[in-house]
């Protein structure tokens, strides 16, 4: 159930990056579990931890591969995530080529939880549909980096510390 990328048009150096791209507007680089199963280490054992499991079941390539490896613990996320699931019935990539996405309660709920952060999802879509990919995840990339140590970081409004370092961000 892989929804094809028709709108994006990607060079070759950004392909590999592409399931970065959240259909929703997120950066999947500065998710919890895309991180934890990249970085390894004590990230790792506490998401497992969290979610009540093996830290061999955390596991996500990004959003655009998450049917074919992705997350499948958490009720409404990874390859349960009912996002994805209501782009599939609606025969859309993303999020912003909904004409119902005003009144989505769960797009509106991530949105939100996202704005303390400073990320605006609809401005990161619309930036992607634009054609400037390249320039979004190298903005998202530099962005999602700690500010001491520059390694990538989570975005969490749970907790603005360096998962490498523990240096406070943002």
């Amino acid at each position: 159930m892989i929804i094809p990328d028709r709108g994006l048009k990607l060079g070759p150096t950004i392909e590999m990056k592409k399931n970065l791209i959240g259909r929703c507007g997120i950066y999947c680089g500065a998710c919890e579990i895309y991180r934890a199963y990249k970085d390894n280490g004590k990230l790792l054992r506490a998401v497992a931890k969290k979610h009540n499991c093996l830290p061999g079941e955390v596991h996500c390539e990004g959003c655009r591969a998450v049917h074919i490896i992705g997350w499948a613990r958490v009720e409404g996320w990874g390859k349960d995530c009912e996002i994805l699931k209501c782009l599939h019935r609606r025969k859309l990539e993303s999020c912003d080529h909904c004409l119902e996405i005003a009144q989505c309660g769960r797009w509106n709920a991530l949105a939100e939880e996202y704005q303390p952060l400073g990320v605006d999802l609809r401005a990161n879509m619309k930036m992607c549909n634009d054609g400037r990919v390249e320039e979004w995840l190298k903005q998202q990339e530099e962005r999602w980096r700690c500010q001491k140590c520059n390694r990538p970081i989570v975005a969490s409004p749970e907790d603005l510390r360096c998962h490498w370092c523990s240096a406070y961000q943002l």
